[in-house]
């Protein structure tokens, strides 16, 4: 499962974060009980680093974001229920699915809350096919002419 450079700043910073979305922060708290499940929150302090560190090319990216909630599921016995109550979620706060892809090592699906052509929360759930999954929810101001930038991210 790819990892993310927002992970290796967690290591770092230990400020904890409020999601915008108290759902998946529930969902998180509530998984990560389950063996071989981690949930990280990065709020705006450790986005406010990131940006610091980051590639120039990348600093807009990280101005876009306020929180960003990471659930990742490598019990491949849970992965299930982590995908099924995160699509759930997704239904109940009204995200619509805006895409998906598979490239060959994980289905992922995005879905958002968007008004006029900005998100303000992005739920990706990635399901590896390895049986892995995770779920990421980033809340700020996405252009959707931006989206791509997000991929970037995890690199």
């Amino acid at each position: 499962m790819k990892r993310y450079i927002l992970f290796a700043i967690m290591l770092l910073v230990t400020t904890a974060a409020h999601a915008e979305l108290p759902q998946i922060a529930a969902l998180g708290k509530q998984a990560s009980k389950q063996k071989d499940v981690e949930h990280m929150s990065v709020g705006s302090f450790m986005l406010g680093m990131a940006e610091t560190f980051a590639e120039k090319e990348q600093r807009a990216t990280f101005k876009m974001l306020d929180n960003i909630e990471i659930i990742e599921s490598q019990n491949t016995t849970y992965a299930p229920t982590l995908v099924a109550r995160a699509k759930s979620i997704a239904e109940e706060v009204g995200a619509e699915y805006i895409g998906g892809k598979d490239d060959g090592k994980a289905l992922n699906e995005l879905y958002g809350i968007k008004k006029g052509d900005i998100v303000t929360e992005l739920i990706i759930i990635t399901r590896n096919h390895t049986g892995e999954a995770s779920v990421v929810v980033m809340s700020g101001n996405i252009s959707l002419s931006r989206l791509a930038e997000i991929e970037k991210i995890k690199r």
